[in-house]
């Protein structure tokens, strides 16, 4: 059992397994373990190699299957040409990775440089094990990420990124006026970094746009307003409930009834389910005239969606933000912001543009969390040499690969300056949840693509 913050288990199994070969390992405080490998006869000078991959893995499963997370075993199950798990997520992210570890640790008749073999832990809910790593141990400068599924297809790049919270103060008053509830349904949502540049509707957003809509002709005060549930998801529901001057809740409907169909027609290719729910509504209080001012100003004109596209990959967004969560607590409303960018001063540049667009309107902010980019480098050595070796092997031209999300990759270079990158990994899909396969010929292909690509290592100086 290895989910996340679990991993004590795996750590200890990884331990023993390097003990018993006789190999280097160590495992510190955060379950991280890093295992070393003499170089085989004839390569021992060389200059090391890092295999890397995460020893967590996300604990989803159907509502009716019983599983417990902290002792359960997965049941496995062989499906044609994929393997699968039984009403769990099979954990080949990033199992895959663990097992070609081990085994090319097992195995003596492989031609390889020194191996470091590092696992971390807790990748799956914030890089934190890698983030937490003393990496004074590791000597190596070109390593071998396998976190980056696709068969011919090489991880080059992926985001850093930031956090900012908006937080607005405010006051409860004693409700007065007619109440309408607003409620934005049928977006679609997705990850607001790897789906971000397919435009899909931000259901905070486009209730910031009605509010505002609404603001220019129809006094109001706001009651509740929540949207979202993840900073890495594009929301897809939002609520809100206003308390509007008397004699205005028809035209204010009337708004909201033109925004939606301008809406409506916007995202017919991207989100045809998008409706607008109006209902009447009763509040006991309602917030202060000045918080609601400053919630209408935030919630129309913070920024939102892709920024820039790279011109080094194509296809690749290469900085975005994401309203993601409107929430109110503790007599604040506050907003999440997700910044994401594979160069780390782009995070830096657009997380400063949100705190200077939300002082400015009288809020507080705070730029927080944040982990660095893994930017392309044009001149990877490690990179041309995987890639060669695909195209001798498979006959086929391997792809350049970028994801706009964080990876351990960006936590690796910035602790090992001058650090060699790329991906590579087998097929498979459906990661996080039960339906999660692995096709099981590309895993072996992609594993004896590894042991190649060590083979031709061992010729490099």
């Amino acid at each position: 059992p290895r989910a996340s913050r679990n991993e004590a288990g795996i750590a200890a199994f990884m331990k023993k397994f390097a003990e018993d070969r006789g190999l280097w390992v160590k495992v510190d405080e955060y379950n991280n373990v890093i295992i070393k490998k003499p170089g085989s006869k004839g390569c021992e000078d060389l200059p090391p190699v890092m295999l890397q991959g995460h020893l967590d893995i996300v604990p989803e499963k159907n509502q009716d299957t019983v599983h417990d997370w902290e002792h359960d075993g997965l049941k496995l199950m062989i499906e044609g040409d994929h393997l699968t798990a039984d009403g769990t997520t099979l954990g080949c992210d990033d199992g895959y990775a663990l097992s070609y570890m081990l085994a090319v640790l097992n195995r003596n008749d492989l031609r390889h440089p020194p191996l470091e073999c590092v696992m971390t832990s807790m990748e799956e809910i914030g890089l934190i094990g890698a983030a937490n790593m003393d990496c004074s141990d590791i000597t190596a400068r070109r390593m071998i990420g396998m976190d980056a599924g696709g068969e011919g297809g090489f991880l080059a790049s992926s985001a850093g990124g930031n956090y900012v919270f908006v937080k607005v103060p405010f006051k409860y008053t004693e409700a007065k006026g007619t109440g309408l509830s607003i409620r934005i349904r049928g977006l679609e949502g997705g990850h607001s970094g790897g789906m971000i540049h397919m435009e899909k509707g931000n259901s905070n957003k486009l209730l910031g746009r009605i509010l505002y809509n609404i603001s220019k002709e129809c006094d109001f005060n706001i009651a509740n307003i929540t949207g979202g549930f993840k900073g890495n998801a594009i929301p897809r529901e939002s609520d809100c409930v206003i308390m509007l001057r008397s004699g205005s809740a028809e035209r204010a409907t009337e708004i909201i009834r033109e925004t939606e169909k301008e809406i409506a027609r916007e995202l017919a290719f991207s989100d045809k389910g998008f409706k607008v729910l109006v209902d009447t509504a009763s509040a006991e209080k309602m917030l202060d005239h000045e918080a609601t001012r400053k919630i209408v100003h935030l919630s129309h004109v913070l920024p939102n969606g892709m920024m820039m596209k790279s011109m080094a990959i194509e296809g690749l967004t290469n900085a975005s933000l994401n309203v993601g969560v409107v929430t109110m607590e503790d007599g604040f409303v506050k907003y999440e912001v997700t910044v994401r960018s594979a160069e780390d001063s782009l995070v830096r540049s657009i997380a400063d543009v949100v705190y200077d667009i939300a002082v400015t309107a009288g809020a507080e902010c705070e730029i927080t969390g944040g982990y660095p980019a893994f930017s392309f480098d044009p001149d990877s050595r490690l990179r041309k040499t995987v890639m060669e070796v695909y195209k001798e092997y498979s006959g086929k031209d391997g792809v350049i690969r970028a994801v706009h999300g964080g990876t351990e990759a960006g936590v690796f270079r910035q602790k090992l300056p001058g650090l060699d990158i790329v991906g590579l990994g087998p097929t498979a899909g459906g990661a996080h949840t039960p339906d999660e396969w692995v096709d099981l010929n590309s895993f072996r292909r992609a594993f004896e693509l590894l042991i190649k690509v060590l083979d031709r290592l061992c010729d490099e100086k």
